[in-house]
């Protein structure tokens, strides 16, 4: 396959369109060495974007099998990274009162909808194509599929989430659309967000561990959440920073990816010590939104 280098030349910001936007710098893509985006800035909503190529042969290339396999994915008992987050997750949003019928989006192998179905009357999609075989193991609703393609009954939810996801989305504002012809009136959207203008994201530069496209395409400020919200008739509700457990030797894989040490990659992805280690760097945003 090849694979043109992308260009620094000034672009659109996919949230506000203006053209106000500096490069940052080139990135490789941690997923496939070829690969090469340009970040940009955009001078006016802060938001920061990975311009790059995307086509399906390079998505089904990464969300493969592969990536729903490492240790932060995959799920070994109720001690692991996964199941935690999910169960942490789950009391955040019942604690905000939030109830009824619920989606998640870019569920993965589901186990957040797993401890979900708990409390709410919840379901899953996920762009794998094994999406569905994994709702089969936990005896859940997994739909394997795009968000955007799937049919969905206008106004048939009262919860979306998106955990990681929204920065994988291409096209921000159709996501959003569609989110909004989801979700009942008064129903909320949730977002984890990786935040482009957070302090660690300026400390760390080009080795910021979240800078991993085409898995993350936006890099996102409070302004520019706020600024995509408003434009499809949402009106954010609460933004906190929350920890996250993640599994020691993925977190070690990031540093290393970060660091450039690809020789490490291999041993790091099959290693056994898989301790959920709790993390808040600041840089990750969760943001709570109402259909109004």
């Amino acid at each position: 396959m090849s694979i043109d280098r992308a260009d620094g030349k000034q672009k659109l910001c996919p949230v506000c369109c203006r053209a106000a936007t500096v490069k940052i710098h080139d990135l490789q893509s941690p997923y496939i060495n070829s690969l090469i985006y340009t970040v940009h800035k955009c001078s006016d909503c802060g938001h920061r974007f990975a311009v790059g190529p995307i086509s399906q042969e390079i998505l089904d290339a990464v969300y493969g099998a592969a990536f729903h396999s490492t240790s932060q994915q995959r799920a070994v008992g109720p001690e692991s990274s996964i199941y935690i987050n999910a169960t942490q997750r789950v009391r955040w949003l019942t604690a905000n009162n939030l109830h009824g019928k619920l989606l998640d989006v870019g569920a993965g192998r589901g186990y957040f909808v797993k401890i979900a179905s708990s409390t709410f009357e919840a379901q899953g999609i996920d762009y794998s194509k094994n999406a569905a075989e994994y709702g089969r193991d936990l005896d859940i609703c997994l739909s394997s599929g795009d968000f955007l393609e799937a049919n969905y009954a206008p106004e048939s939810f009262d919860v979306l989430t998106f955990w990681d996801v929204l920065a994988s989305m291409i096209d921000v504002h159709a996501t959003i659309q569609k989110s909004a012809q989801l979700l009942r009136h008064g129903g909320h959207a949730v977002f984890t967000l990786p935040m482009g203008d957070s302090l660690a994201c300026r400390i760390a530069g080009a080795r910021w561990p979240l800078w991993i496209p085409p898995v993350n395409l936006h890099y996102f400020s409070k302004d520019s959440i706020k600024t995509l919200l408003s434009q499809h008739g949402f009106e954010v509700v609460r933004m906190e920073y929350l920890a996250k457990r993640v599994s020691a030797n993925f977190l070690l894989l990031k540093l290393a990816r970060s660091f450039g040490l690809k020789r490490l990659e291999g041993p790091l992805a099959g290693a056994s010590f898989s301790w959920a280690i709790p993390v808040n760097l600041g840089d990750i945003l969760t943001v709570m939104a109402k259909k109004a």
